[in-house]
This record gives structure tokens, sequence and C-alpha cells, in this order.
């Protein structure tokens, strides 16, 4: 709470810091205050924390929105693009058992293995006075296209698949070539890596300085790093110190090497045709499954709620990504706002006329009402309703008009709502 008076005083509905920054301070520091320890505590939530935990969110959800107090927290979550603090907090607790554990873990039905997924080493691999693989690696661009023997690396992903390869060369033909085929689910990454690796097993029964060139610079600097913890680089580490005459060089990619070009293809071909090659999923992807579970769980919330139904009809779909509505559309989808027919429903007020005589709902003074005449739009049918209010808030200049509306609603309270006497 101390911290939710802090972000009060810089900021309120209609002054201070934008709803941008406002978000950043959330994520940034509210948030990661309240997931600390998830790892321990997260994974098995009563229903009183759950809810407890929805009723912290809220309040920072309408200093983010500028929305009425009693605004329901699923519509504000949908609309920010903002997960359930519990479901966030249950999120890293699974990520921790998994990665970090290697224990299995679920998130309600679906449940994840940690044999399925990479484990990141330990310990220290190599001294740092032994590493000595800065003589053996080149990350500067130096490529010289002799026609002498050298090795060209490549990792490829598309829609299906993801493909490695290698080809050996000489005299700019090939004399042996790799292809492996891995799961959608690896990683170009890690594509790169199996390739450099099963080259260096190739090459280390070769004679003479062997090059082998890659245009992956990320995979190079892991191999540079002493501190890696991925055990496929690890494995390549020892590798290049046990066979001095096998250096790796950087080559920049779709520039023109013909060599080059031919790993790819290779890559490519792998995808439909190579050995296939098991590799556990990467950590990144873990993630990625955690993420589309909890969203699935929030689909069906989302779904199957009681609150939120107005804007539930507007924004069917739960997404990570923010709708982009200001505090004016909030106010207007979800009927929170400056009208009779609100305070009438909470009982602060008598009726829910307006001083027109109607009853004031959102739709009156879009439509209707007197005193808002001048940012009317044309009423619609009843069938078209829902589209035609879907059609104003994604068409910028009906939603400029919107917001003005809004704007003398809220300016003009006194006028529009009849006397409660």
């Amino acid at each position: 709470m101390d911290q939710y008076q802090h972000l009060c005083r810089i900021a309120l509905k209609t002054w201070g810091i934008n709803k941008n920054i406002k978000k950043l301070l959330y994520k940034k520091i509210i948030e990661r205050t309240l997931c600390h320890g998830a790892a321990a505590w997260g994974h098995n939530m009563t229903s009183r924390l759950q809810k407890r935990l929805d009723s912290i969110q809220h309040l920072f959800l309408l200093y983010i929105t500028g929305a009425y107090r009693i605004t329901p927290t699923a519509a504000l979550q949908v609309v920010t693009g903002f997960q359930p603090l519990h479901l966030q907090i249950q999120q890293e607790a699974t990520y921790a058992r998994v990665a970090r554990a290697r224990s299995s873990s679920n998130i309600f039905t679906v449940i994840f293995s940690p044999t399925d997924y990479e484990s990141k080493s330990s310990g220290i691999h190599i001294h740092r006075p032994n590493f000595l693989l800065h003589k053996e690696i080149s990350l500067a661009e130096n490529h010289i296209d002799s026609g002498a023997k050298a090795i060209y690396t490549e990792g490829s992903k598309t829609d299906e698949d993801t493909g490695s390869a290698y080809c050996i060369l000489e005299n700019y033909r090939i004399i042996a070539l790799w292809q492996g085929k891995l799961d959608h689910s690896n990683s170009v990454f890690q594509a790169e890596i199996l390739a450099i690796r099963m080259t260096i097993e190739a090459a280390s029964s070769l004679h003479g300085p062997i090059k082998i060139w890659t245009d992956s610079l990320s995979s190079l600097m892991a191999i540079l790093n002493p501190k890696s913890h991925h055990s496929m680089v690890r494995e390549i580490q020892t590798l290049l110190l046990s066979h001095k005459h096998i250096h790796l060089r950087w080559l920049k990619a779709h520039v023109g090497y013909l060599d080059n070009e031919c790993a790819d293809q290779l890559a490519k071909e792998a995808i439909s045709k190579g050995d296939h090659f098991f590799l556990p999923k990467p950590l990144s992807y873990l993630k990625s499954e955690i993420k589309s579970a909890a969203l699935n769980i929030c689909q069906d919330n989302w779904d199957n709620g009681e609150t939120g139904r107005s804007t539930h009809d507007i924004v069917p779909k739960v997404s990570n990504k923010p709708v982009g509505w200001n505090r004016e559309e909030i106010m207007f989808v979800t009927g929170h706002g400056p009208f009779p027919s609100y305070f009438h429903r909470f009982n602060l007020r008598t009726h829910d006329n307006c001083s027109c005589g109607e009853k004031g709902d959102p739709m009156h003074y879009e439509t209707k009402c007197r005193f808002t005449l001048f940012w009317h739009f044309q009423t619609p049918t009843v069938s078209l309703k829902l589209q035609w209010l879907k059609n104003i808030l994604t068409n910028n200049l009906s939603r400029t008009r919107l917001r003005l509306l809004m704007r003398f609603i809220c300016d003009e309270n006194n006028l529009i709502i009849e006397d409660n006497n």
C-alpha cells in the first residue's frame, strides 16, 4: 500500500505521468515485489490468497487506466493485457521447479517434465587461465575464398521444423556433408550450435589447419564465454581445447558467399530429409509453453466469467497485448462512468434519468441526448449494435469524437444528470 500511495503522488486519473510509464512502474516494481520468492510459495495457492491478490492488482489497474472504482477487475486485465497476479506467480513457480529444481510441475491440467527441456550446467567448467580459445575463434569478417579445404555450418528454422547441416568443401566441391532434422520446438541457436559440434567431431580426424565458417555470431560469442552454462557449448569448448588445429571463423550471412549459401540450402533441406536428431527443448520454449497454458486459463475464465460482459462482447479474446483504450473508452464500454444508470445501479441515486427525461446510459448520450447533440453517432439497429460499437472503437476519428463526448459528460455532469430530488 505504501508503494501505491507513492505512485498516486506522481499521477492520478487526469494528470501526471502517462499510462505507459504507469504500466512500466507496475511491471518492474510492483509486480516484481509481489512475485518475490514465488518459486517457494506460489505453486499451490488458496482461493483466499488469489482473491487477495486480485484486490491488490485491482488498485493498480485503476491507477493505470483511470477507470471508475467498481469497474470489473477481469475487464481491466483484458484491456491492459495483464494476467491475474496469481497466474503470473504460478507461472514463475512452475518455471523455477522445472528449469532449476528439475522436478515435474503443472499449471492445472498441463504437466511439464524436466526431461523434455535443457538443463543448465553448474560449477566451473574450465578455469580461466586454461581457457585459451581466443586464438582459435575469430569474430572478424575475414573470409578468403581460396578453394582450400573449409567447412561451413548452418542452422535453419521454418514453420514446420528446424534443420542443421554442415558441408566440407575442397576446391569448390562438396566432399562430405551432414544434415540433421530437429523438432519445431528447437531453436535456431540450438541448430547452429549442434552443427558446430558435429563439424568439430568430423574435423578432429582431418589433418592440417581446419577452418570452420559460421554466420552465427551469437554461437561464437557463447563459445567464447568461459562462464557459459549451456551443456553443448561446454562440449564444444572442451573439443576445441583438445584439437588446436581447428579454428572457428565468422562470416556475414547472405552477402554472396556461395559456400555459405550451399550450407544454408542443406540446412533447409534437412528439415524434410535430414536424419532425425533429438535435442531437449530450450528453456525459452518452456517459458512460452507456460505462458500459453496460463493464457488458456485466462481465456476460459474470461469466457465463463460473470463480470465484464459488455467488454467481453467487444474483446472476446484474451491477449498479453493491451487493447489500447483510454480512460474515456473504458468508461463507455463498461458502463462504469458518470452516467445516471451507473449511479442508480449502485444505489448512489434514486433514479437513472438524464436531465432530458430519458434513461441516462452510454447509448443515450451517444445517440439521443440533446445535451450531447454535437457528438452524436447514427443510431444503430439492435442486431448491428455490437458491430457498430466495434467500428467506433477501431476508427481513429470516431474514437476521438467518443473521447470528447466522455470528457464533456465528466466536466458537465451537473448539467446532464437530473436533480436527485
